[in-house]
């Protein structure tokens, strides 16, 4: 697990596409459905979804963070998500 430094408000596909080969832990900055709209800062990156969760379930951030997918690790099937 590795630490972002100077990380800075994104939109979680920009973030997945920023670290396309690993898991990211975010802080929810804005979700806004009725906009599509949804923003967020890159705290923690890991090879590992479980190391991640780990981590925020003892830091007691598990309400506002999120854990996104590098878009490398997102399953295709025949070009298809």
């Amino acid at each position: 697990m590795s630490e972002v430094v100077n990380a800075t408000v994104m939109g979680f596909v920009s973030i997945v596409e920023a670290y396309p080969d690993e898991y990211i832990l975010v802080r929810i900055v804005e979700i806004d459905h009725n906009n599509g709209r949804a923003t967020g800062i890159a705290i923690y990156t890991a090879s590992s979804y479980d190391e991640l969760t780990a981590y925020a379930k003892n830091e007691g951030i598990i309400n506002e963070t999120i854990i996104l997918s590098g878009e490398n690790l997102t399953p295709v099937l025949g070009g298809l998500i």
